[in-house]
């Protein structure tokens, strides 16, 4: 073979490879979660906005999403005996032996740093300790929580709720009624979310231990959430902070979710769990857009 040849073999080579690990990058800090997170972020960062600075949202965007990613990767590298045992997460990137456990530790620790670093400077003060605070509740209270209380849900809820929080920080330099009120639903949200996620894959969890579940009451809690869920939410156009359209679309979009909430029952039926998942899944980033949309400062 000619030495043309074999350097186009070792380029695709090397190519191959660093598409893998560019893949397993991915993986490891939930690419498609981190971007739903961000988006809430940046919805924080809309409503706050009477104009919009490019290179400042742009900064904002790369370290809330490093941060995100990052509080993912820790997650997993400190998981990563229990998703060896589970088959929905025994292919990530550390169970199956493709990524070491020191070097994901080592990425995500990069990413950190670089995630709050970017916003301290270019978000200040107020949204990197907000991050902080987001990183270290999710990673040293959620993630080892999660193998010994069903009430783990109200500390990762809380963590997950806080990104648009930062997003208005980042514009106005503090927090005001719309910011709350986007804290209030995202909090709410991740309870029938969570519960769904726990009573679609519960075998696994049972396999390693994991209590994400209530363990009594389970319909009254996941009604019960969907239902606050459905009241916070209209507290924005109660409020004067949204208009017609938001009302109305917040409104259906809550019964909806409080129906499958209601169908979901007790979360032994894997079906209705798996449609309640996919109803939380559509349920937020609409709603968040409707807010988008027609919300307003006040």
């Amino acid at each position: 073979m000619s030495v043309r040849g074999d350097v186009q073999l070792v380029s695709a080579g090397s190519s191959f490879e660093f598409r893998e690990r560019f893949s397993d990058y991915v993986q490891l800090g939930k690419a498609r979660l981190s971007l739903m997170v961000l988006m809430s972020a940046l919805v924080g960062y809309w409503l706050a906005s009477s104009e919009l600075v490019l290179a400042h949202l742009l900064w904002f965007a790369i370290g809330t999403f490093l941060v995100v990613a990052s509080a993912n990767a820790f997650n997993q590298v400190l998981e990563h005996e229990s998703d060896s045992r589970m088959r929905r997460t025994a292919e990530r990137p550390i169970p199956s032996g493709r990524l070491p456990r020191s070097e994901a530790f080592v990425v995500a620790s990069v990413c950190s740093i670089a995630g709050h670093a970017i916003l301290f400077i270019e978000a200040g003060p107020l949204c990197g300790v907000l991050a902080l605070s987001a990183t270290v509740i999710y990673v040293s209270v959620y993630t080892p929580m999660k193998s010994r209380s069903a009430w783990s849900t109200v500390p990762g809820a809380i963590s997950g709720a806080i990104p648009p929080l930062m997003g208005f920080s980042a514009v106005q330099g503090s927090l005001g009624p719309l910011a709350w009120s986007l804290f209030t639903i995202l909090f709410f949200w991740q309870f029938p979310h969570t519960w769904a996620i726990a009573a679609a894959y519960r075998d696994d969890y049972a396999k390693i231990g994991y209590r994400a579940m209530p363990i009594r009451g389970t319909q009254l809690r996941t009604v019960t959430g969907a239902v606050l869920l459905l009241l916070v939410s209209l507290v924005p156009a109660i409020g004067g902070m949204a208009g017609v359209v938001y009302l109305v679309g917040a409104s259906v979009l809550g019964v909806l979710l409080v129906v499958f909430a209601a169908r979901f029952g007790d979360g032994t039926a894997r079906g209705r769990a798996v449609h309640l998942l996919v109803a939380s899944l559509f349920y937020l980033p609409l709603v968040l857009a409707l807010l988008a949309f027609d919300g307003k400062v006040v």
